[in-house]
């Protein structure tokens, strides 16, 4: 039975700590969920734009629990089964810090692997989408380098707001406070 309920549209806008809009550009945040068991899916990256604000659609959120789940490190169950509670935080930098690390080893250990001949078509397939994921791959590290979050003192991450998603519903208008 489907436990968690995707918004379609997520409109997250921060407000610094008077409840005025917190106009920085590339913060960074993530959403945590919760598993009913197995394992926690975490999703990110999300980045404001120039006025503090992020659109996130529910095929953003989709998207980015497929490429979570898609490397494999752990069992998980489908993200609609997840509890209903979710946590949006800021990233603080010792867990940017281990992000940075990790993605750089495994970019780097993927261009000094020698490239085997590919001769045949599927081969060529899995290497034009090997590429693909390397290219990705290279634009998160990008991203999480140089995020706002990087130039802050911050070095744990901050649960900004919790909500439950418990229900169908088209839009979620949420206004966190900053971390300042």
């Amino acid at each position: 039975m489907q436990t968690l309920f995707i918004p379609d549209i997520i409109k997250i806008k921060i407000k610094d700590q008077n409840g005025n809009p917190f106009k920085k550009e590339n913060i960074l945040l993530g959403i945590k969920t919760i598993a009913t068991h197995k394992n926690n899916i975490d999703l990110s990256p999300f980045l404001t734009d120039s006025q503090g604000h992020i659109i996130i659609t529910k095929e953003q959120i989709k998207n980015r629990a497929d490429i979570f789940i898609s490397y494999g490190l752990m069992d998980y169950v489908g993200l609609e089964y997840a509890k209903p509670h979710i946590q949006i935080y800021y990233w603080g930098n010792d867990n940017l810090d281990k992000a940075i690390s990790y993605w750089t080893q495994i970019l780097n250990n993927k261009k000094n692997k020698p490239q085997e001949k590919n001769t045949e078509s599927i081969m060529r397939e899995f290497a034009k989408q090997f590429a693909e994921i390397e290219i990705r791959e290279s634009e998160e590290l990008n991203l999480f380098e140089n995020s706002f979050n990087r130039t802050t003192k911050q070095r744990q991450d901050i649960i900004l707001i919790e909500d439950r998603w418990d229900a169908p519903i088209k839009e979620k208008n949420l206004h966190p406070n900053s971390f300042n």
